[in-house]
């Protein structure tokens, strides 16, 4: 009797060893299993310097072992385009959220193109801008300008002139807003959703906040242009349809004589009716 108690509890002992190696075995093939499923992570396909903007052909998604993927890698595409680089990033390296600058610390910078500029036109300086104009839209310039010829001063200092006149002249076209007051929509980033209708009529319902200044990208040039038009007339801003990449060429300037065919100096209104322009072009 003794000698089979011994039996049955070598038995058990054995059982309950295979038993427990079989779950030891079980549970680490189940973590080498789930270290080894693939997870998406966004690459780099080149090398891209520090403080440059990241665009779509610099990063790819590739598949890598769940094991080999860094804390904080980036696991979607559009989390990285038009972000910038803080640190140079090498080719084939996983890219990771601490590599990436914040949209919002100087992004606008990283916005313009060598050899042109950003420049920010006041809005008491910008007619028909209406509240519509938003970053990411093309806009055409128009600029009014009176001349006239100095005649004499009156004892209380102002000047007086002949054969004035009013002219409007399109001064550029197809230009890019890089902001609005402090509103900018980084490169790359995806539009606007559509919004609800609900949502439509709410914002219908709620006034526009004035705007005080937009934000354009310009040649060096043209900046100085613009400059000198605020100083010494009115700009107005001309919504282009997004599908519109034409241009107007030889468009002539326009007084008021020629525009109502008439001989006789026109006496002008103190403010226009409406000066919005919407759609494709001229």
């Amino acid at each position: 009797m003794r000698n089979r108690g011994r039996l049955v509890a070598a038995v058990a002992a054995g059982v309950a060893a295979v038993v427990l190696t079989w779950l030891y075995i079980s549970i680490r093939e189940a973590s080498l299993l789930s270290q080894s499923e693939p997870q998406m992570v966004v690459v780099s396909k080149v090398d891209i310097p520090g403080n440059s903007v990241i665009d779509a052909g610099m990063f790819e998604l590739k598949p890598v072992p769940s094991a080999f993927a860094q804390p904080r890698v980036v696991t979607k595409p559009e989390d990285v385009q038009g972000r910038v680089a803080t640190v140079p990033i090498a080719a084939g390296s996983q890219i990771l959220a601490t590599m990436l600058g914040d949209e919002s610390e100087g992004a606008l910078a990283y916005e313009v193109p060598s050899g042109q500029r950003a420049l920010s036109i006041a809005a008491a300086d910008v007619m028909g801008v209406g509240g519509l104009v938003r970053p990411g839209n093309r806009v055409d310039i128009i600029g009014t300008f009176e001349y006239g010829r100095p005649t004499g001063i009156s004892q209380n200092g102002t000047i007086s002139y002949a054969d004035e006149r009013t002219e409007t002249r399109l001064m550029m076209q197809d230009v890019r807003v890089l902001a609005v007051d402090k509103e900018h929509r980084r490169r790359g980033a995806p539009p606007r959703p559509v919004p609800t209708a609900e949502a439509a009529a709410e914002a219908a319902a709620t006034p526009e906040p004035d705007i005080r200044n937009v934000t354009v990208l310009v040649s060096l040039r043209q900046a100085q242009e613009l400059i000198l038009a605020q100083e010494i007339g009115t700009l107005t801003l001309a919504l282009r349809s997004n599908l519109d990449g034409g241009r107007v060429e030889n468009l002539p300037n326009l007084d008021p004589i020629t525009l109502l065919g008439v001989q006789t100096p026109v006496k002008r209104r103190p403010q226009p009716v409406w000066r919005e322009l919407r759609g494709g072009g001229f």
